[in-house]
């Protein structure tokens, strides 16, 4: 057999979960399961449906359909033990009825697990206990995984704390030797001056002033302390 497609789908025709196993477009899947629902008899059991290219191997869940799509010469006993098989594995997941809100919330979990039945279009050898032990070491690795990466962010966290811890400690410090510096103000300055030069002094000539009347004689007198004069 090959297994095109594992879906759930309403008995509207809305696409709950699609699972694909081969290459197939999005349209195509989309009108493979808008043909299967228009002919499919709500009134039947679990059945198939044949078209001119593919099969429709299918099992009502209430008020969803579990589709299996196949290619037109399949084994029709091999799809159907598939059929059941994966019908097992939705009412594992789905304990409280497969309804819309139950597969949308184990949609994860449906897919893996049809992962393990089916695998490049064709059927695995394994049984539920199997698809469960599988399902479990998975959940236990991704446990693992999970507390590696929080223990990973809860180091980054830390290593974040410590650097911005230095960095506060720093600034204080450069703070407090801030505080300590005389500011600008405080800081006397010196005025400079301009250097003036001194003014030269200037010795005034002294006229001596006649008050006798006479005109002296020529030559210059010259007066010393003590004595009335010598004339040259």
């Amino acid at each position: 057999m090959v297994v095109i497609s594992v879906s759930l789908v309403t008995k509207q025709g809305k696409i709950l979960l699609a699972r694909q196993f081969l290459e197939i477009t999005r349209s195509n899947l989309e009108g493979l399961l808008n043909s299967f629902t228009k002919q499919v008899d709500i009134n039947r059991q679990h059945t198939y449906i044949d078209q001119e290219n593919a099969r429709f191997v299918f099992q009502p869940l209430e008020d969803l359909y579990l589709v299996v799509i196949t290619s037109k010469d399949s084994n029709i006993v091999e799809d159907i033990e598939t059929l059941r098989l994966l019908y097992k594995v939705v009412q594992h997941y789905c304990p409280f009825g497969p309804d819309e809100a139950n597969i949308l919330k184990n949609c994860f979990e449906l897919a893996l697990a049809f992962d393990d039945v089916i695998a490049l279009g064709y059927r695995e050898s394994i049984t539920l206990s199997q698809i469960l032990t599988y399902a479990e070491m998975e959940s236990a690795e991704e446990r693992i995984f999970k507390e590696k990466q929080k223990a990973q962010m809860q180091e980054a966290k830390e290593q974040a704390k410590r650097k911005q811890a230095e960095l506060d400690k720093k600034r204080s410090m450069e703070s407090m030797h801030q505080k300590e510096l005389p500011s600008m103000e405080e800081i006397p300055r010196e005025v400079s001056r301009p250097v003036i030069p001194e003014k030269e002094r200037v010795v005034e000539p002294v006229t001596m002033v006649n008050t006798s009347g006479k005109r002296p004689k020529g030559g210059m007198t010259l007066v010393s302390r003590g004595k009335k004069g010598m004339d040259f």
